[in-house]
């Protein structure tokens, strides 16, 4: 029954509608693990709550077991995939709380608005190191300009539960440099309103927008950062079923992690273009944390 279970949650995550691509996730098959299963985790890229390509670039996971022990994996060519997931899995050897923690990096993008208003293309590669003059801008506008240039750098978390999990655990910070921590207990998911805080280099990070989806369901929550960096959702659960939500949030072009600056572009443009990081963290909560009758 437990095989059943993992293949049809499996397929679930395998195979909903295509959507645009955009964050990084890391998507427990279980977030319940008995000691001795062997916990499988796809990493996937998307928008919305599946994945429509294979992340490719740099990517390693995190895996911080119950007593503090770490497992560390790169991902690379050899890495199983399935769909547009890659598969890791890891043995469940002691009883606890897992935390997943992801982290991924397919290089820089550069966005050119070629006629204006509307018109662009994506460019690979960061603004200040492309060639501009060795580029063929057959058709574009006298005033094309590049709208962003950034390095994508995405962070993903999760948890995996166990007997005698300390769910505490789940609301202190991992360290990563865009992070979603839920404040609340793990375990009340689909009971109500939920609160998280998002921290920037540790800090809470204010005037920041937040989403949350449920899986099913294309919904959209959002809700802006308070100065403490601290949001709510109502991530009341609709039936008594399994429901799992991502929690996501990006730094876009904000101007404490982007600079506005002057970068070529046609004679008739006096645009100036957003250059720098952007930061992407999702979460993955479920109602699945403790164990099933």
């Amino acid at each position: 029954m437990k095989y059943k279970l993992i293949t049809v949650m499996l397929l679930m995550l395998l195979f909903p509608a295509a959507v645009n691509a955009h964050e990084t996730f890391a998507w427990p098959v279980s977030s319940w693990a008995e000691v001795g299963d062997v916990a499988i985790v796809p990493i996937g890229s998307g928008h919305n709550t599946t994945s429509t390509e294979i992340p490719e670039g740099v990517m390693y996971l995190r895996v911080n077991s119950p007593s503090g022990q770490v497992i560390n994996h790169t991902f690379d060519e050899r890495t199983d995939t399935s769909g547009y997931w890659k598969l890791y899995s890891f043995d469940v050897d002691e009883p606890g709380l897992y935390i997943l923690d992801l982290f991924h990096t397919e290089g820089a993008w550069t966005n050119i608005v070629t006629n204006p208003p509307a018109k662009s293309v994506w460019h690979a590669g960061y603004a200040p190191e492309i060639d501009f003059d060795a580029l063929n801008k057959t058709g574009w506008a006298d005033d094309w300009y590049v709208q962003r240039s950034y390095e994508k750098l995405c962070y993903a978390k999760a948890f995996i539960a166990g007997p005698d999990s300390n769910f505490s655990l789940a609301s202190k910070p991992i360290g990563e440099k865009l992070e979603i921590v839920p404040l609340d207990n793990i375990t009340t998911v689909g009971k109500g309103d939920f609160e998280f805080q998002v921290l920037f280099d540790g800090k809470p990070m204010d005037n920041l927008t937040a989403i949350a989806e449920r899986v099913g369901n294309d919904t959209k929550l959002t809700a802006v950062t308070d100065k403490e960096g601290k949001v709510k959702f109502d991530l009341t659960n609709p039936s008594a079923e399994f429901n799992q939500w991502i929690i996501t949030t990006d730094t876009g072009t904000d101007l404490r992690t982007n600079e506005l600056v002057d970068m070529p572009r046609g004679k008739n443009s006096n645009e100036k273009s957003y250059v720098g990081p952007k930061y992407i963290s999702t979460l993955i909560l479920t109602t699945q944390y403790l164990k099933g009758e």
